[in-house]
């Protein structure tokens, strides 16, 4: 009888013990938020992949503005999870980054791009480079940040981290494809 008992006492626990674990937060409906899932970290990474795929294919002085964008989104993706607050500020550091580097260098003689639906506002090419020095100094920090965490979402942040580190290498090749374009013509 007793060890019955226990049995549904431990059944009738689980929910409360993992919901309590998770921190979760009340959305708009009043339903829980559970934080810290491979479905949650999966959209993260998926937002900065297809991104990072659209903004390497535009122009590249209308990439900053696609990469504001995305990070704003990846942003907004875990804007209801507690446990995904420091990646929200790290895709927050980027994205301000880049709306300075907007109003900086804004390029108003060259029209906005349209693509996918989104627009995209130029800088100006003499300033990319300075630009992307910008964007790959925010890049570093938000990785850094993604990679201090402790605990459980290490593992989470280190899936983000990867993404969000892997398009430093783009944007340096193409940079050295512009200098070795210049020099060749």
């Amino acid at each position: 009888m007793f060890a019955h008992s226990l049995k549904i006492l431990l059944i009738l626990s689980l929910p409360t013990i993992g919901v309590a674990a998770s921190n979760p937060s009340p959305n708009e409906t009043g339903t829980i938020q559970l934080a810290m899932s491979d479905t949650v970290t999966s959209k993260v990474v998926l937002v900065l992949q297809e991104g990072g795929d659209e903004c390497r294919g535009i122009p590249n002085v209308y990439q900053f503005d696609c990469y504001r964008q995305m990070f704003r989104r990846a942003g907004s993706s875990v804007s209801k999870f507690p446990d995904y607050s420091e990646a929200r500020k790290a895709f927050r550091h980027v994205e301000k980054t880049l709306k300075a580097v907007l109003k900086q260098y804004p390029d108003k003689a060259t029209p906005p791009l349209r693509s996918n639906g989104r627009t995209y506002k130029p800088v100006q090419s003499d300033a990319v480079k300075s630009a992307s020095a910008a964007f790959e100094r925010a890049r570093a920090e938000a990785t850094t940040i993604l990679l201090r965490a402790n605990g459980p979402i290490r593992i989470h942040y280190e899936r983000i981290a990867s993404v969000v580190g892997s398009n430093k290498l783009i944007i340096r090749s193409q940079l050295l494809m512009q200098v070795l374009f210049k020099h060749l013509t």
